[in-house]
């Protein structure tokens, strides 16, 4: 037997909540020379446009998402204040005035490059990643005994462990030959 409530008989049932799915926002295109590199880069179609400026000599990408981040706008191997050639400033904290110029944010990257949380005075030479992922292996494997790290999974799983380490290794050797990247020069700028 089923019980009825008057109040069901008076507003009838909400309708099921159809989840709409999600869609990312609209976005455009726009030529930078992002990594030293004229390609496109997407932004969001409310976002200004990418400007590039001059800091300390060093020309750079400011993208303006997420308060703003900087791309490096030159080769690899070039002095930057992040590796990666990438920084984002999304956590800055401090009083802006007279909006973002381009000379607020020298300021700002300036005084980044010169904190103590930052680069502490020193620029560095920005490398792809795959040139920064074979460093961090080499790293590895000049720490580790190749006889006993991965031997938990027994010898056939140690031996495919480091034979797939040893081919992604002399693949990003023959990526930098290729970018005429010098490997002694990216294991040199380790920190």
């Amino acid at each position: 037997m089923q019980q009825l409530s008057m109040l069901d008989l008076m507003m009838p049932p909400a309708p099921p909540v159809v989840a709409k799915p999600w869609e990312p926002p609209p976005r455009r295109e726009f030529l930078t020379r992002a990594y030293g590199v004229e390609e496109m880069m997407e932004i969001n179609l409310d976002e200004r446009d990418p400007i590039e400026i001059e800091v300390r000599g060093i020309p750079t990408l400011v993208r303006f998402s997420s308060f703003f981040q900087t791309y490096t706008v030159q080769p690899a191997g070039s002095v930057y204040w992040s590796e990666t050639g990438f920084k984002s400033f999304a956590g800055f904290y401090g009083r802006i005035d007279d909006g973002l110029t381009p000379a607020v944010l020298e300021q700002i990257i300036c005084a980044d490059i010169d904190s103590k949380h930052g680069c502490n005075g020193k620029l560095t030479k920005w490398w792809p990643s795959y040139c920064l992922q074979w460093r961090q292996n080499k790293t590895f494997a000049d720490k580790f005994d190749r006889a006993t790290t991965w031997d938990q999974w027994g010898p056939e799983k140690q031996a495919e462990h480091w034979a797939s380490h040893d081919a992604r290794q002399a693949a990003a050797l023959q990526q930098m030959a290729a970018e005429g990247i010098d490997p002694d020069e990216v294991w040199r700028t380790r920190r």
